[in-house]
This record gives structure tokens, sequence and C-alpha cells, in this order.
């Protein structure tokens, strides 16, 4: 269900129109620049269960791929990271900590990894 959503959005993203509504499907932009989709409910209209959504963000991963220059040929490291640890871990390139540069951000579920 969620890559349906997500499939969704980004359909909604390449139809953009600009509306003036925010409203559920409309594709609005926030005073920063940033452009998002609202989406309420699932694809049979029924509205989304807080719990179920946070219960499904602590069962997938992320897979981080991170740029390191050294010397003169860069390298890669990839970062398997929890869905409840993604923040903590963006946070410490944001804030200069990290040794390279964040440049892909990929979620997995559990059972992908076979």
């Amino acid at each position: 269900m969620t890559d349906d959503i997500n499939e969704k959005v980004i359909n909604l993203f390449s139809a953009h129109k600009k509306n003036k509504s925010c409203s559920n499907g409309h594709v609005c932009k926030t005073t920063d620049g940033y452009t998002y989709v609202t989406i309420k409910t699932d694809d049979n209209g029924r509205y989304f269960d807080e719990e179920r959504l946070l219960k499904n963000a602590r069962e997938f991963y992320y897979i981080v791929k991170v740029m390191v220059k050294e010397g003169k040929h860069p390298y890669i490291n990839n970062f398997k990271i929890s869905g409840d640890k993604i923040l903590d871990f963006i946070k410490i390139y944001t804030d200069g900590n990290g040794d390279g540069q964040i440049i892909e951000i990929d979620k997995f579920y559990q059972e992908d990894w076979a």
C-alpha cells in the first residue's frame, strides 16, 4: 500500500498545477519553498490510523549513501539505518559532524533484504 501511495504522490507532482487550495491531493508549497501534497485518506477513503503509521515507520530501514572524498577519488559508504533512527543519522551530517555528504536515501522493508 505504501508503494501505491508513493506512486500517486509522484504522479500528483508530475501533473502539478497551481492550486489556491491546499486541501487533500493538491500540490502546495511551504513558505520555505518546499513542495508537498497532503493525503488524508487511503485508496478506500478511510482515514489513516496513527498507531499503524508509527508501527510501519519502525519496521522499515533506510539505505543511506554517503559520498566521502579521499584523495583524487571519492568512495561511497552505504549505511543501513532503522526508521526510528533516520533523523538522528541525518543530523550528524547536517551539523557537519559526519565524514562525507549524503547523496541518496532509499527505503526498504525488512522482508526486502532477501
